[in-house]
């Protein structure tokens, strides 16, 4: 159940996303020049291509427009330390508050964690303990380096926004695929054409590729209060630690009251990290 609680909350750094201004163009379309009845007025040639960028630019840029967020998600982890189903619980308060529990079978809770932008508590109720740390613990589970608002993003599936070198486009029959590289990690993105949804996401660390890489499948979106969620996820984790995570969403609403209630029991053993 630890495992599993931990890879859950993996998901949310694993599941990412991102573009920023592209540098460089691949297989840019132009479309032929085109005559206007008025005698010697020629319109400049259209990029198709340079359109499309921007608008999948503008499309991720756009602000998150919610209050609250709620889901619930059948998690099934396959690895070689550990292996099981759970439910997991998410709820979140914009900017402030990231809540998840884990529930084993006969619904019994495993553990749950509250996260603000500077600091992550984690009760293992299998072990009676507590874990505070500040928001790098995060960033040591995901060996990843994200932020609070990255993480809260991350869930939404909403794009993190990155800036680096390298950055190309290429535009195919049916989807944009994005590159990018900075000091970290190597990205891989790929979006429909038509819509703009991110269809896969993968990333390796750049320095040493062996420590870890991710391959993420996002389907089966639905439209909830105007926002496009994908509440299919299929992660495959490479590298020292390898395993693979489904999680299918069962409930998704946005935009409604959330308590995220979080008691520490007095006879629980605190560790600090």
């Amino acid at each position: 159940m630890q495992k599993l609680f931990l890879y859950s909350i993996i998901f949310c750094g694993l599941i990412i996303t991102g573009c920023h201004t592209a540098k460089q163009a691949q297989h840019a379309v132009k479309a032929d020049t085109v005559n206007t009845k008025s005698p010697g007025v020629v319109l400049k040639p259209v990029d198709s291509a340079a359109i499309l960028k921007q608008q999948l630019t503008d499309t991720l840029n756009a602000p998150l427009n919610f209050t609250t967020f709620y889901g619930r998600a059948k998690a099934s982890l396959n690895s070689p330390q550990a292996a099981g189903n759970a439910m997991v619980y998410i709820k979140m308060k914009k900017d402030s508050i990231i809540w998840i529990s884990v529930t084993g079978p006969l619904n019994i809770e495993g553990a749950r964690a509250l996260i603000t932008p500077d600091s992550v508590k984690i009760i293992n109720k299998l072990e009676n303990t507590v874990q505070l740390s500040s928001i790098n613990r995060l960033q040591q589970i995901t060996k990843l380096p994200l932020t609070f608002n990255d993480f809260q993003n991350i869930i939404l599936g909403k794009t993190i926004l990155i800036n680096g070198n390298n950055i190309e486009y290429q535009i195919n029959k049916d989807s944009i695929t994005v590159s990018a590289v900075n000091e970290v990690l190597k990205y891989f993105y790929s979006f429909g054409k038509t819509n703009f949804l991110l269809g896969q996401s993968m990333f390796q660390t750049t320095n040493n590729p062996t420590v870890t890489g991710a391959n993420i499948f996002y389907s089966d979106y639905q439209q909830i209060n105007n926002m496009q969620f994908s509440a299919s996820r299929d992660i495959t984790v490479t590298g020292s630690s390898p395993a693979s995570l489904q999680l299918s969403f069962k409930e998704i609403n946005f935009n409604q009251p959330q308590s995220f209630v979080f008691t520490i029991s007095k006879n629980y053993k605190i560790k600090y990290e």
